[in-house]
């Protein structure tokens, strides 16, 4: 296995641990305790997209970048309307895990060339 798979592998694991505290702490825990799981899932949210995009210069406009940008896009809305954020947090938390699944096909179709990229 290569370090850029490894390094991969630890960010998506690290960043569905942070999530998952991060969603169940939403149901269970007053607000302010929620600041160290939020950070985590940012933290390692961060990293897992710049090991993403690492992957292609075209990531952005691929399936794959696409479902990215809608899954962190739409957590912009908890600072607009915190007593949505549990809600707001499965959306995502759903997003995450379609985007993750997609089949190839989708995930490195181009919406700028308008076909598939390897």
């Amino acid at each position: 296995m290569s370090t850029a798979r490894a390094i991969g592998i630890a960010a998506r694991t690290a960043h569905l641990a942070a999530v998952a505290l991060l969603v169940g702490g939403a149901f269970a825990l007053p607000g302010g305790r929620q600041a160290l799981p939020q950070a985590l899932a940012v933290a390692t949210g961060l990293v897992l997209l710049v090991t993403e995009a690492a992957h292609s210069r075209h990531w952005v406009y691929q399936g794959r970048g696409l479902a990215t940008l809608a899954h962190v896009g739409v957590l912009f809305v908890i600072p607009l309307a915190p007593r949505l954020s549990p809600g707001v947090l499965l959306m995502a938390l759903g997003i995450g895990s379609v985007g993750s699944h997609l089949p190839r096909t989708v995930r490195k179709w181009s919406l700028r060339h308008r076909r598939v990229l390897e």
